[in-house]
C-alpha cells in the first residue's frame, strides 16, 4: 500500500513540475484543426559555419513547442543556456556595443525571427530587449536580443486556445510559424528611423608599427556605421478598419571611425637628422 502510495505522489510531483511548453506533434495540430496565425522568416550567412551551426541548434530546441491558454513562453527556457557542453559554438555576437566573438553567437537572430513571428500572431510580449548596435538581417525596432541569466524573450499566450510553434531552418532562412485558433485580423509591420547619429572618428597612432605606416600615412581599419533612433508599429486591420499602433521606441549605438596615424619616421629623414647632429 506505501508502495502505491509513494508511486502515486510521485506521478503528481511530476506533473506539477511538469513545463507548460512542451513538445507538440504535427499530427496532433492538424488534428486539433489549428490553423496558421503567422509566420516569418530571417536570412543568414551559411559561409559561416558556427554561427549557422549555433542557429539550427536552437531552431531544434524551440520547433514543436506547445502553449498553454495564458501559458508563459521564455525563449531562455525553452532554447536553454548556450554553453560550449551544450554544443554551441564561438561565433560573432554583440558585447557591449562591439561586435565580437562569443559562444553562442547567432541565437540572436532566432529570438528576433521568433519575436516577429509573434507579434504578427497576436501574443502578448511581456519581456522584449533591443541590441546595442543595429543588426543586417531585420529593420529597426523589430529585433530581440537574448542572454540567458540577462535578457529574455517572453510572450504569453492571450488567445483562447493553444499555441503551436514550428521552426526550420532550410538553406540560409530561419522559418518560424505560429499555429492556434484563426486570427481575425491582418497585422503588418512598419519601421520608421527618425534620425540618423553620426559616428565618431577614433584616430590611433601606429606607435607599435601594427600598419607599418610611415609619418603622416592614414590607414582607415574600420568605416564606421550610423546610429540609428526608430521606432516599430504594427498596423491592424480588422472589419475594414485599419489602425497604426506605436509598439517600440529604440536607439542604436553608432559603431565609431577608426584610423590609424603613422608614426614611423622616413629614411631619408633619419639620415638628415644623423648629418645635422654630426
Amino acid at each position: 500500500m506505501l508502495k502505491r502510495l509513494r508511486g502515486f505522489v510521485f506521478v503528481i510531483l511530476v506533473l506539477l513540475i511538469m513545463p507548460t511548453n512542451m513538445a507538440f506533434t504535427p499530427y496532433v495540430i492538424k488534428k486539433q484543426g489549428y490553423t496558421l496565425r503567422s509566420s516569418f522568416y530571417t536570412s543568414f550567412d551559411t559561409s559561416k559555419k558556427e554561427r549557422t551551426h549555433n542557429i539550427s541548434l536552437a531552431v531544434k530546441s524551440l520547433d514543436k513547442t506547445f502553449i498553454d491558454v495564458m501559458g508563459e513562453f521564455s525563449f531562455n527556457k525553452a532554447v536553454g543556456e548556450r554553453t560550449e557542453k551544450r554544443g554551441y559554438k564561438k561565433a560573432t555576437t554583440i558585447l557591449n556595443g562591439e561586435f565580437t566573438e562569443g559562444v553562442g553567437g547567432g541565437v540572436c537572430q532566432v529570438s528576433t525571427t521568433l519575436y516577429n513571428a509573434f507579434i504578427l500572431a497576436d501574443l502578448e510580449v511581456t519581456e522584449c530587449h533591443r541590441h546595442t548596435l543595429a543588426v543586417n538581417y531585420v529593420m529597426p525596432s523589430f529585433d530581440a536580443m537574448v542572454s540567458y541569466g540577462y535578457a529574455d524573450l517572453k510572450v504569453i499566450n492571450n488567445t483562447s486556445s493553444p499555441v503551436v510553434i514550428r521552426a526550420f531552418v532550410k538553406d540560409n532562412k530561419i522559418k518560424i510559424e505560429i499555429y492556434g485558433e484563426r486570427l481575425d485580423k491582418k497585422i503588418e509591420r512598419e519601421s520608421e528611423v527618425v534620425q540618423k547619429i553620426s559616428p565618431s572618428v577614433k584616430e590611433i597612432f601606429d606607435d607599435k608599427g601594427e600598419y607599418n605606416l610611415l609619418e603622416g600615412e592614414k590607414k582607415i581599419v574600420s568605416f564606421g556605421k550610423e546610429g540609428e533612433k526608430s521606432v516599430g508599429y504594427l498596423k491592424i486591420t480588422k472589419n475594414g478598419k485599419t489602425v497604426k499602433k506605436l509598439i517600440r521606441k529604440d536607439y542604436y549605438l553608432p559603431i565609431d571611425k577608426v584610423v590609424y596615424i603613422g608614426v614611423k619616421s622616413k629614411e631619408g629623414d633619419k639620415e638628415n637628422e644623423i648629418e645635422q647632429n654630426l
